[in-house]
């Protein structure tokens, strides 16, 4: 029984291997049977076809070379030209007192007189008046004020000068400026002031002359009221705060001439002077006034007064009488006349206009009472 074993274990195994095979042929069967019932035909399946690699050889290749584009940085938008509203400063209104200037003004407010004088459309500063209101103009870059002439380009001189005590306890100061220069002289104001032994001030006063242009070689008297002065003072001191050269006429009229004047005595009081003007130029005036001085044996001035001619328009040709009376604050051994006047219709840049010719007077007085 030992020696059939192993024959019997080959019979197993060829029978198995048998039997695998004919499970692959049925297996095989009924995949085609499948194709064929499913398909209609039989799809002959492809013989893989051997293809051959090619090895790839790696080469340089060149890639492009990328150029970095700016970066874009925002910047503010420009903003469109919009109109912008003008800040129109408040005006200051400046209203013009006793002893006024343009000069004084000008310096008070840091301005120019020039601007000045263009804001408030002033021909002339010598035609302002107490109470005038003038429009400041703001200071502009560059723009200085006009410093008062120190010392005053114009030699002049105060003389003549004189006090006078009044029934009401108040203290006039005559006196009058002489122009020692050929130039003409305007805006010239003086300044009078008190004082007791020891030099301590104790009243001033300050007034312009009577005359708006004071001629080369001329003269002009000023006026100053002291309404409170101390009851003594021991010295007296006179300046003159200011004189400029008039340079050109403007608007004053040289044209017109004083002719028959006489003065003499009314009666114990009252000195009078009468006469004419007359238009001897090509133009009609107006404002057309008459400044008599009187002075004592010693020209000291001893009355001055303005008085205007009543004609609205002084024409070309015309002559107007006038009759001033004064009471003299002393005795009258001479007096002067003089006359001024402005344009009508003046146009600036006038030809011939820039001389200013001396109007005065002068006549020795009738003996007194």
């Amino acid at each position: 029984m030992a020696k059939l074993r192993p024959l019997a274990l080959g019979r197993g195994l060829c029978a198995i291997w048998r039997i695998g095979a004919l499970l692959w042929l049925v297996t095989a069967a009924a995949s085609a049977i499948l194709l064929l019932v499913g398909c209609g035909r039989l799809i002959p399946v492809p013989t893989p076809t051997a293809v051959a690699l090619s090895t790839a050889t790696a080469s340089a290749t060149t890639l492009p070379t990328v150029t970095r584009q700016a970066t874009f940085t925002p910047v503010p938008a420009t903003p469109s030209n919009t109109p912008t509203p003008t800040v129109t400063p408040t005006p200051v209104i400046y209203t013009i007192v006793k002893g006024d200037t343009l000069l004084v003004i000008a310096r008070q407010f840091g301005v120019s007189v020039s601007a000045i004088q263009q804001t408030n459309g002033i021909d002339d500063p010598r035609r302002l008046h107490i109470g005038q209101e003038l429009i400041i103009p703001p200071k502009e870059e560059g723009d200085e004020p006009t410093p008062v002439p120190t010392p005053t380009p114009v030699a002049l001189r105060v003389q003549g000068l004189a006090f006078h005590w009044t029934p009401v306890n108040s203290l006039w100061c005559l006196g009058e400026v002489l122009n020692l220069s050929a130039r003409p002289a305007e805006e010239v104001q003086v300044q009078v002031s008190l004082h007791d032994e020891q030099g301590q001030l104790l009243a001033s006063g300050a007034a312009f002359t009577q005359l708006d242009i004071v001629a080369g070689g001329g003269r002009a008297p000023f006026a100053i009221l002291f309404e409170a002065p101390p009851t003594h003072f021991a010295q007296y001191q006179t300046r003159v705060l200011s004189g400029v050269p008039s340079t050109h006429l403007g608007p004053r009229y040289p044209d017109l001439v004083v002719v028959e004047d006489k003065g003499e005595w009314l009666d114990s009081s009252n000195y009078q002077v009468q006469g004419q003007v007359h238009n001897v130029g090509q133009a009609d005036a107006e404002q057309v006034a008459i400044v008599v001085t009187l002075y004592d044996a010693d020209r000291h001035v001893v009355g001055a007064r303005a008085v205007g001619i009543p004609a609205e328009r002084f024409l070309v040709g015309a002559i107007a009488p006038f009759d001033i009376i004064l009471t003299p604050l002393g005795s009258v051994a001479s007096y002067d006349v003089q006359v001024q006047g402005w344009q009508i219709g003046y146009v600036p840049g006038q030809i011939g206009r820039d001389v200013v010719p001396s109007a005065t007077v002068q006549s020795q007085a009738t003996a007194g009472p």
